[in-house]
């Protein structure tokens, strides 16, 4: 599966998660801003803003995105999204508001997280 087999609703989780966690440390490196690019480019530039403006106007606070996020029920969208958002969040340090809401998502989906040696 790749991101452009999303179905909308799970284009509007992944867009949403990719500000919440760009966003949940207060700053935005130059690397998080290419993992962005990346996810543009798969989406296209028109459908990642209908979508971010998707979640924008639907989703006023945490609460009402975690809800929707559980309504995301497909099993290999859910681990395309949480891998697509662990690869940006990596691309510097996993810091606090990023690791609570990975840790959040990765027990709210069913996603088992293992560590490379």
């Amino acid at each position: 599966m790749e991101l452009e087999d999303l179905n909308e609703d799970e284009k509007t989780a992944l867009v949403g998660l990719v500000k919440a966690v760009i966003l949940a440390d207060g700053k935005v490196s130059e690397d998080e801003i290419e993992e962005v690019d990346q996810i543009v480019a798969a989406l296209g530039e028109e459908s990642y803003q209908k979508h971010l403006d998707a979640f924008e106007s639907r989703f006023t606070d945490e609460l009402a995105f975690q809800k929707f996020l559980t309504t995301i029920t497909r099993q290999d969208a859910r681990e395309l999204i949480y891998g697509t958002i662990l690869s940006g969040a990596a691309a510097d340090a996993i810091e606090g508001g990023e690791s609570e809401l990975l840790s959040w998502l990765a027990g709210a989906w069913n996603i088992e997280i293992t560590v490379a040696d």
